[in-house]
């Protein structure tokens, strides 16, 4: 059996690598959500790490997913759709980039804000939204993924 699985391989990684980016940018955002409530510099610091995970991720994806589009040429599926997911997939690469720079921001602002312990609620709702919105946005370039892979017409 093993034998066999070696004379197979994958030749684009792209459907392999797109999991990682989803995965992490909604895991990101429940350490977000409990760094918003609780206020603890341990939870912002997981934030930045899985978000800066997700966008190596991401751009692992976008440099994978030119090669697949390729080769998926003249699939009628997904040449209908091929333009706005990867418009998606690099705008939500971006947004990771920004989130985790503002997340960064957050991380050093609160370091030098003697005044009190923790992070200023108005930056905490601020970073939590750009999680938000960077999970969303890959959230919706992972489902125009699925319609291209698995989606048939009505």
């Amino acid at each position: 059996m093993l034998d066999q699985l070696a004379e197979y391989s994958i030749p684009v990684l792209h459907p392999v690598l797109v999991h990682f980016p989803v995965a992490l940018s909604w895991i990101a955002l429940i350490a977000a959500c409990v760094w918003l409530f609780r206020d603890r510099q341990n939870w912002l610091r997981n934030t930045i790490y899985v978000e800066a995970l997700a966008l190596i991720g991401a751009f692992s994806a976008v440099r994978t997913g030119e090669k697949m589009e390729e080769q998926s040429e003249g699939v009628p599926m997904i040449d209908q759709f091929v333009e706005f997911h990867e418009t998606m997939g690099e705008r939500s690469m971006w947004l990771l980039a920004v989130t985790l720079a503002f997340l960064i921001f957050s991380h050093w602002y609160s370091g030098r804000d003697m005044s009190r312990s923790g992070t200023k609620l108005w930056i905490r709702v601020i970073a939590f939204l750009l999680v938000l919105c960077s999970a969303l946005a890959i959230g919706l370039t992972a489902h125009t993924g699925g319609i291209m892979t698995w989606g048939i017409p009505a």
